[in-house]
């Protein structure tokens, strides 16, 4: 799945059935590449929450379930670091290689919805492999020098 079509999805607490909101960006870890949380616009709750990945229970096509609404963190209190951090989020950011070469921006990120593996970072101009994703920080994309 194209993590861009997974952008808008409602997150639905399982317990109540309620839509908690919606799904704006993700957090990616390396080794091996995976989504470590989603970034959600909420409803009701004041700003933005994280959710990490382990808390997901499911991903799928039209909502992303989650047992319940204390899963949900405030996006503010979460320590620099952590790998749901916001600094993690991937779109938009430039890719550079281990050397410092720039390869592009990040448009898009193939993942597998049921395990979030990163199968592949996607530019403009070239494909690349989750295995080469080596970080992501506030500012770029770093991928192994290939």
């Amino acid at each position: 799945m194209l993590f861009t079509r997974a952008q808008g999805e409602d997150v639905v607490e399982l317990s109540s059935a309620a839509t908690l909101g919606t799904v704006t960006a993700c957090t990616l870890a390396p080794s091996p590449a995976r989504i470590s949380g989603l970034r959600l616009k909420t409803r009701g709750r004041g700003g933005r929450h994280m959710l990490a990945w382990k808390d997901v229970e499911s991903f799928g096509p039209d909502a992303v379930t989650v047992r319940d609404a204390s899963r949900l963190h405030r996006e503010k209190e979460i320590e620099a670091g952590q790998q749901t951090h916001p600094d993690h989020d991937p779109i938009g950011k430039p890719v550079l290689t281990e050397a410092g070469v720039a390869r592009g921006t990040v448009l898009d990120i193939e993942f597998d919805e049921q395990t979030g593996r990163v199968s592949r970072l996607l530019t403009a101009e070239e494909q690349f492999s989750g295995e080469d994703l080596v970080g992501v920080g506030g500012y770029a994309v770093v991928v192994g020098d290939s």
